[in-house]
Formats: C-alpha cells, structure tokens, sequence
C-alpha cells in the first residue's frame, strides 16, 4: 500500500460503513476508497465543515431549545441530561462556537452560551453549593471561567469564583493523604482525581482571566498534590485515593483529559517544561492504554458518567495539541508528529461511523446504524471535530479471524441495541429485538471452512435466535443459533449449533466475506444479551464447555438411563456417573450451572476429570426440590486449575446417605466467571456483589449501599460464593434503610429458585439513609460453600441495603478494621522535579513523588560539608514541601529520602542549594514576607541571584505590571509603592542558563497614612515633581492632621486632610506637580479619609 506524504496508516478493528455508497455522500468530509488483501481502504479528511455539521445534527437530536437544557438521549420524552454532564455539553457549545466555520452558526451558538446557563439557573436555581458532590460544582466552576473568558460577562466569573472558592476553601484537607479536596462534602471517605484535577484546571483558567495569583497557587499546590497521590507518576491517572483502603488505580477518559489540561495550563503560565512533560506521559499512556486494537479511543460504557468522557480528553488532548504545535524544537516538536496522526485518525475514524442524521455512537469503532443515541456519549465525536486540528487519516479494514472470540461490541455495522456491562469485565449487547443486527467485515474462513458457530448469550426472557447472512442482512443465510433462555440477563452460557441452510443441509462457510448476525424473534419481544461470537471448524454442541451440554449426549452411562423421549438422566442409583469425551474447557472453567429435578432426598454431583479416579474440579449439591416435576437450574464453583484444556468430564451421583436417586439431569454448562470467598459470618458488604438486576449503588455516611430497588423490577443480588463452615447459623441479619414500607429479602442457594434459607422482614426507618438492624431465623440448615441470592421483595421501592450476615449482629456495627499492609523489602522510588527558593536566608523546597502506593513519608535533612547541619524535616507523602527559616549558609545541600508503609528507605535525593538562583525582597531594609503590611512610600527592592548558572532573566510582576531587572549583570530593581493601595501580590519569576526556574508568590498589602503622605510629598519635592508655594500648604495640612489624630480628634483631622485636597486640586497650582505625583496624593488622601471616617 502507497500512503500519501505526511499520512500515517492505522489499522482498525472495526470495519467501515456498510458499503461505501451507505456514507460517502453524507456531510462534507472527503475520501476515497480502494480494495485489496486487506479489504477496504480509505483516505478520510475531516473539516470544518464538517465539524459545523456535527454540532447542528448535535442540537437538532438532543437540544431542547423551549427548556434550554439538552436532553439525555434521542427519545427525548421527559429524560434530560444531569447536572454535571450539562457543564461538559456546555463546554462543548463553546468549543463549537468559537471554531464554527459559518457566521450564522456562530451566531447561534453565541446565543446557546447564555442559553445553557440559564436553562440550568431555571432546572436547578441559581445556587448550586448545596450539591453533595464537589466534582459537580467544580465542573461548572470551569465552565463559567471559560464562558467568562469568550464572553466577558461578569456573571459568569463571580459564578466561576463563587463555585472554585466555595470548593477549594471548605474541602481541602491537609489530614488524610497530605492534602486532596474530598470528592463529596456530605462524607469525607473518598479523594477522587475527578476532582481534584478539575479543580486544578479551573484555578488555571480563573488565573488567567484575573491574575490573581492565589487562583496560581491554588493550581500548583492541587496539581501536585494530585500528580503525587493520584498517579503512578508516568502518566497514568488513578481514580482516587480511600481513607479505607489507599490508593485505587483505574485510568479513564476523562481523569487523563483534566490531568492534561492542567498540566498544560500550568506550563503556558509559568514556562516549566515539567508540566508540559507531565502532559505528553499522560497523552501517551492514553494511546497506549486507553484505546483499541487499533488505537481508537475505546468505549468507556456502560457507566453513565464515564461513557461520554472521551470528550472531555479530547477536549484537554487539542490544548496539548496547540501546545507542542507550537514547539519548534526538542521533545515536544518530536511529540507532535505522531501524537498528531492519531488525534487525526480518531477524528475521522468517528465521523466516518455517523448515521444518517450525523450523530456519531460512543463506541467510535463501529457504525450504529439506528437505535437510542444518548447525548452524553455522542459529544465527543462533536468536540473531536470542533476542537482537532483537521486533516487526513488512511483507515484500513484488518482481515477478521472467525475462529478467534470476537466481541460483540466490535462490530462494523449495527442497528436496534444498546451497549451494556458484563459479568466478565466487557461490554455485550443489550436490549436486542427483532430485526435489528450486526455485521462484522473481511472475515476471512479460509479454505477449510467454518462448520459451527458459538454465541455467549444470555436472557431473562425464552431467548431468540441468531441468523447467520452472508455479505448482506437479507443475503444467503448460512445457519441459525438459537438462544434459549438462562433465567437472567446476567447468566451467561454459550449458545452453539451446526450451521446448516434452511433446508437443514450442513454449511461450510469458506473465504472472505462480510458477516451479518440478524436478530430474529421466537416468543418474546426483548430477545437475549449478545456478549461474543465464534466460529468452529468441527459441531461444538457436545464439546464447548460453555454450551449447555444435553445429559443424554454423554459418551457412557452407569446406574442410571438415557431417557430420550424426556430428554433427560433419570432413574439415577448412588454412585451412578456420565461420561463426556474431550469437553474444551479452554483457559478455564470457575463454576457450573445443572438443570436438575429432585424428589425428597436430593444429593451431588461430583465432577470428576478424565476418569472416576481422576481429581474433582468442584462438588454440587442438588437440594430436595420435592418434585420430579420442578426443574430449577443449581449452581456450584469449579476450581479454575484443573477444569482448563481439553478433558473427560465424568459426572457422579450421589445420593444422600448413600440412597439412590439423588436427582435427574436435563443440561449442564460451565462459566469462567469465578467467585470469591465470602465467611458467612463476617460483615458482607452488599455492594460487593457478584451479579444482579434491579438495583443501584449510592454513596453516604463513609459507605456505599445498594439503592433504588423496587419491586417492579424483580430486583436481587448474588454473592459467589459465600462459606457457611460445617456448623449451619442460626440467624440471617442485615442492615438496610427504607423511607417507605420496606419489604421482604429472601435469601436463597445455588439459584434463584434454589432453597429459601431465611426470610427478612425489612421495615421502614424514617428515611433512605436512616438504617436499621433487623434479623430473622436461618429455617433451612446450610453448611459448606454456597452461591447466594438475594431477591428483593414487596411492592414499588423498598429499601437501600448495606451489609449483611449470617453471624453475630454485632459484627454490622463494629468498627471497621484497617486493611493489613503485607510488609515488604522493596524500598519505594526517590522524589523527583525538586524546585528550590532560597528567599533572604530561608529555603522551601517542593517535589514531585513519591508515586509508590505505600509511600507515606518524606524525610529531609540539611547538609553542611556532608554531614547533617539543621532541622531534619519529617512530612507526609502528598505534602510535597518543606521549609527552613534562616537556614542561610549554614548549609549547602539538602538529602531527601522517601520511606513507605514497610519503613524501606528510598536511595535518597541531594540537592546542592547553590546550584539554584536565589531572591530577596525588601522594603526599607525589611524583608518582606507573605502577609506583610506596607507603607505606600515603601520601595521594593528585588534582587537575584543565580546558581550555578548565570542568571537570563528576572522579574516582579504586581497587578499585571512586569518589572525587570536592570540586566542579568545586575539584577536588581526598585518598585515604588505609591499608589498601590490594597492587597497585592508579587509574582516573583527568576531562570538561569541551566533551565532552573524559580517562581514565588508573595501577598502583602499596601496601605496609606497620613505619615506616608508626608513622606511622598517630601520624595517629590525632592524629585522635583512638587514644588514653589504648595509644598508648604500640603505640608502644613499634613501636620495639622496628624496633631489632631495624635490628640485623638479623627473628625478634625479627617477636615485637614480634606484641607490637603483643596490644596493639591487647586487649579492655580496646576504647574507645581505633576500629573502622576497628584494622582497618588488623591488616592491616598481618599484612603485616609475614608479610614478616619
């Protein structure tokens, strides 16, 4: 393949459009397309134009222009978008406002700037402190600033101040983790990235529309904090930090985005290439961890917060883009050329996948046809084109292996889903119904030909079947699967068949086609969950350890009988068994589901492997059912070890005590889900389920519950696996809250229908948060290991559930237990990106690191000659500065060490002092520090100093006024106070030769008095901007005034003052001072008067 000059060729997993004539005349983009080997290949270019196209088919599905807010998805009805995403499609208005192409759309979404703020001023009012979650205030606090910042309307900066200033004053926190804003302000349990970086960006932009460098501040202490506490210090963000258990790792979309955007931020204010290297590690890891096979940004579903965050990446990943754009040289220049083609690619990968109307999916690798489109996740295809620098992309179609799992959600084309979670940690299809498909292109089956296909499926309903069309919806149909109902659209087994035509002739699918998987309706309207599909060379209805596997297709029979007719094992003896050849268990079975009946005895199913003597892989109990007629599907775990490859699956039975007939079989199936151990008698935490339907989580008080369970949706929840010991319990006990009538949770084994062991009776307490302890006897005695199943019952909503168990009551309320920190002999990694300010004797440092999970400490201790001369200085991990007050020379270096939770010792860092530029500032001889009260006669004087390079340049910067040094020869400089009164700040930025770079801040404030006047009029008659009769007039006003304030006669001295500005605005006098000496004696005069007043 021949690629144009300055293209890069990404390989996708995902096809193109259905055919190229299906896309090619949608909306303005260009491309053309040629085939070969490797299917179709196409140069697609994305616009402006085009990117206008997208926000106006944007607004036209999901802007409600009467309510102005957007809704959540395109079947409108009475859905609308939450309360933080409304900030992020905000944002994205602006974005589209301020790249828009055509005058008239701009104009519009001018208009839609205002619109959106007020819409949410009317849904929400005009207050928005009372919201639990910080993150979602400081979203809008970002928000405002950047509305500000385009429009220049005021109400839209005190909004961005208000919301910032509320956050950041009132949840910092210097106690747990060295610092971090707490994620919510009802419960302190959680410091999450999702806010504490966009609190960093937010400072960012609320510094550059005011200069005032508190917002700076705020920024560089978040920043690092977060970089330290939240990351693993090469670029992967984590998503927040426990007082329970520490750290948790998790990069996503937009927690990357927002540290990005504020390290970049932070860079284009201050010039240190740290935080622009902070940003290109983060942009990497998301190429490399955050995307597909083919380096497409990945569908972060199902989460409703998560699943539209690509746009807020996307967003912060074009200020990157600007950014090292711009850079000429070095290794942001070499950053850019790559980074570039991939942002491309993206862009136009999504837009290629756009529907007819222009709305692009979430899950930008493949093209969804027709279906639900929630405004949330189809943003970022709109920000993607507003915001990325245009350009080309050649995207090519990958020859597809049909005998590889493919997952569903890799689909090239589909239509009539959605997407949803899966038990096993992916994503799969959900809400399927007739007529609705999916297609994927370029499979390639060879010349040996496939002969059977597998779907991972599962339903709550009688399930559907699968249709198998080659290179069309409607085109030859090479076989149909069908998927019988598991009971659950969590329960997953896979559905396999011999693919054979509608005559009920075997097909054998060869070459390379495009495949179509039609959905087609048996008895239901809602039909099954599709999470993967694979194709088979040989039947893989009697070896996929995942199918249900018939009892009356086994292999060889003793003690009990084949009963075709039924189609079912019966008249079972003890010890009877089934064999079945060559079961494929592939890397892993971790339980297994039977389809049994059982009269009054009940008994095991022992699965043994490759022969009556070989190892057990796991032991299911069928319980007495009572009825031969009613069939129940049981569950059991299988160790994972054993139960992988290819083996003899020999199933024994067991009766009770030794009787006969333990039970008959129908099918059997295995799962790779695996359980985890649970003591029956310890504190289960509810929200630590394994699989269920019906319910949600919530957080508050310092825990997390199950939520929003209502009847209507036969809620219920499981646990795999709980162990009951050999000794049964006597008591059932949970800890649930209610603000209605509450309900009833029955508890169950080993399947939804399996044995009831307890009935709870759950009352109302007042309110949802509000819990109560209630318990009720276990009736039907347990032991051993056990899947569990919570269903939920009674009528509408319920009640919101905590933690329960099976032991002592007592166990609920006990305090909770610190995780036990395993010790280790592995020392944690050193700080880094040390920054010195040696200011007038004193020495502060800060420090990125250490990024070890259990790192907790920092130790500094001053060096003099190489032995300790000073204070050692103790803080704690997130902290990330320490200072020393006239240190002076009494030493020259400074050895920083990290320790973790082990007490390891890290090799240590050493600082030499003198290779840093160093500052004083004073005023009258006086240093001057943070908090410093000022005469306004007073003249600052700067001076640096350079390190072990020479000094290039040196600065104060005070109300937006730079003031530099006279020349690196001598750095120095004198600022004259006068006229400055009130609070300042002094931005104080030094850089030598070697790329070290100071940057300090200090706040003082500047006042005047009546002896400062008296000395300004003395300064400018000696400068010669005062002169002839008015010195002595302003000179005796000045005196009179202060006599009376010394005799404490403020009314007195307050009319002396006033005296003095008859005198100094005497137009006779015009010609005796200068504009500038009068304009400061008229302001401090004011000053004064308004003081003694």
């Amino acid at each position: 393949m021949t690629l144009k000059p300055g293209s890069k060729l990404f390989i996708w997993t995902t096809a193109a459009a259905l055919t190229l004539s299906a896309w090619s005349g949608i909306g303005a983009s260009h491309a053309s397309a040629s085939s070969g080997t490797a299917g179709n290949t196409i140069t697609a270019s994305f616009t402006r134009a085009d990117a206008d196209a997208a926000i106006q088919a944007f607004n036209r599905t999901f802007w409600d222009s009467s309510k102005k807010f957007y809704w959540a998805n395109s079947n409108k009805g009475t859905s609308y978008q939450g309360f933080w995403v409304e900030a992020e499609l905000w944002e994205m208005v602006m974005d589209a406002y301020q790249n828009a192409s055509d005058p008239a759309l701009k104009a519009q979404l001018r208009q839609q700037i205002d619109d959106v703020f007020d819409g949410t001023v009317a849904s929400y009012g005009p207050d928005w402190t009372n919201n639990p979650f910080n993150d979602d205030i400081m979203w809008w606090a970002m928000a405002s600033a950047r509305a500000y910042e385009i429009t220049k309307e005021q109400r839209y900066l005190d909004k961005a101040k208000y919301y910032f200033d509320f956050v950041y004053d009132t949840q910092w926190d210097d106690e747990f983790a060295g610092g971090g804003i707490w994620w919510m302000n009802s419960d302190h349990s959680t410091k999450n990235a999702c806010i504490n970086f966009p609190a960093a960006e937010a400072a960012v932009f609320l510094y550059n529309n005011t200069q005032d460098a508190h917002y700076l501040d705020a920024a560089k202490k978040i920043f690092r904090w977060g970089k330290t506490v939240l990351t693993d210090g090469a670029g992967g963000v984590f998503d927040r930090i426990e007082v329970k258990n520490g750290a948790q790792p998790g990069a996503t979309h937009y927690n990357q985005g927002t540290f990005i955007g504020a390290a970049v931020g932070l860079y284009k204010i201050t010039g240190d290439g740290v935080y622009l290297d902070d940003a290109m590690k983060a942009a990497d890891f998301t190429r490399q961890h955050l995307v597909d096979g083919s380096g497409v940004l990945r569908y972060e579903g199902p989460n409703g917060d998560l699943k539209g965050g690509k746009t807020i990446l996307l967003r912060n990943l074009a200020y990157l883009q600007q950014t090292v754009n711009h850079e000429t040289s070095g290794k942001a220049a070499a950053f850019a050329g790559s980074f570039n083609d991939w942002l491309t690619f993206n862009a136009n990968a999504a837009w290629r996948n756009r529907n007819a109307d222009n709305i692009v999916d979430g899950n930008w690798g493949g093209q969804f046809l027709s279906g639900t489109y929630e405004s949330w996740s189809s943003a970022a295809a709109v920000e993607a084109l507003a915001v990325l620098q245009p350009g080309s992309s050649t995207l090519t179609d990958p020859v597809r292996d049909p005998y590889a799992r493919t997952e569903a959600e890799t689909y090239s084309v589909g239509s009539g889903f959605g997407l949803e979670g899966s038990a096993d940690g992916t994503l799969q299809l959900g809400g399927i119904q007739a007529g609705g498909y999916i297609a994927y292109r370029n499979v390639d089956f060879g010349a040996a030909g496939a002969a059977g296909m597998i779907a991972r499926a599962s339903s709550a309903t009688g399930g559907g079947n699968i249709e198998v069309r080659l290179d069309a919806p409607d085109g030859p149909k090479a076989g149909t699967v069908n998927v019988q109902g598991t009971g659950s659209w969590n329960t997953f087994t896979d559905a396999a068949a011999v693919l054979k035509d509608d005559q009920g002739n075997p097909s054998a699918i060869t070459g390379v086609h495009d495949v179509y998987l039609v959905f087609a309706r048996t008895n239901d309207d809602y039909l099954f969950n599709l999470n993967w599909i694979k194709f088979t060379h040989a039947d893989p209805t009697k070896t996929d350890a995942y199918a249900r596997l018939q009892g009356i297709n086994a292999d060889e029979v003793s003690g009990l009988s084949k009963n075709t007719d039924a189609g079912i094992l019966d008249g079972v003896k003890n010890d009877a068994y089934a064999r079945f050849n060559g079961i494929d268990f592939g890397s892993g079975a971790a339980g297994m589901t039977a389809h049994v009946a059982s009269g009054s005895q009940g008994g095991t199913i022992e699965v043994k492997l490759d022969s009556l003597n070989g190892p057990t892989a796991g032991t299911m109990e069928i319980p007495a059912l009572g009825s031969w007629d009613s069939w129940v599907d049981i569950m059991a775990n299988i160790d994972d070890t054993l139960a992988k490859g290819v083996h003899d699956v020999y199933l024994v039975f067991h009766g009770k005590n030794g009787s006969d007939y333990p039970g008959n079989l129908g099918w059997f199936t295995f799962t790779t889900v695996k359980g985890k151990s649970r003591d029956a008698l310890a504190k289960l935490e509810a929200e630590d389920f394994t699989g269920g339907t019906g319910f949600g989580t919530e957080n508050g008080g310092g825990e997390t519950y199950l939520a929003g369970i209502n009847a209507s949706n036969a809620p219920y929840a499981m646990y795999n696996y709980i162990d009951f010991g050999t000794t049964s319990p006597a008591q059932f006990t949970v800890n649930a809250a209610s603000d209605t009538g509450g309900g009833t949770i029955e508890v169950r084994i080993d399947s939804l229908n399996g044995p009831v062991i307890a009935t709870n009776q759950t009352t109302g307490t007042g309110g949802w948060q509000k819990f109560a302890v209630t318990s009720a006897p276990v009736t039907t005695p347990v032991t051993g290991k056990h899947i569990v199943f919570l269903l939920f019952k009674g009528s509408g909503y319920l009640y919101n559930v905590d933690k329960f168990t099976f032991g002592d009551p007592s166990v609920l309320t006990a305090p909770e237990v610190p995780p036990v920190q395993v010790p280790d002999s592995v020392p944690p990694g050193d700080v880094e990106n040390v920054q010195v300010i040696r200011d007038n004797g004193n020495v502060q440092l800060y420090w990125d690191g250490p990024y070890d999970i259990d790192a907790r400490q920092v130790k500094l201790q001053p060096l003099s000659g190489g032995q300790p001369a000073g204070a050692l200085v103790t803080v704690a991990q997130g902290v990330q500065t320490a200072s020393w007050s006239n240190l002076g020379d009494a030493s020259d270096a400074i050895v920083i060490h990290a320790v973790d939770a082990s007490g390891n010792v890290s090799s240590g860092v050493t600082v030499s002092l003198a290779d840093y530029p160093s500052f004083t500032l004073k005023a009258g001889g006086t240093d001057v520090r943070n908090g410093a009260a000022l005469e306004d006669d007073a003249v600052l004087r700067f001076r640096a100093a350079g390190g072990k390079a020479a000094i290039q340049s040196a600065t104060v910067t005070i109300d937006g006024h730079t003031y530099a040094v006279h020349s690196p020869a001598d750095p120095v400089v004198d600022i004259e106070l006068a006229g400055m009164s009130g609070a300042k700040t002094a931005v104080l930025a030094i850089a030598d030769a070697s790329g070290s770079t100071l940057r300090q801040s200090i706040a003082f404030t500047v006042r005047a008095s009546i002896g400062s006047m008296q000395r300004l009029v003395e300064r400018y008659q000696q400068t010669g901007q005062l002169k002839g009769a008015l010195v002595p007039q302003l000179t005796n006003a000045l005196s009179q005034a202060q006599h009376h304030l010394d005799g404490g006669k403020t009314k007195q001295a307050a009319k002396s003052v006033q005296d003095f500005v008859k005198h100094l605005n005497n137009k006779a006098h015009n010609d005796l001072i200068t504009a500038n000496a009068k304009a400061v004696l008229n302001g401090d005069a004011a000053a004064v008067i308004q003081s003694l007043q």
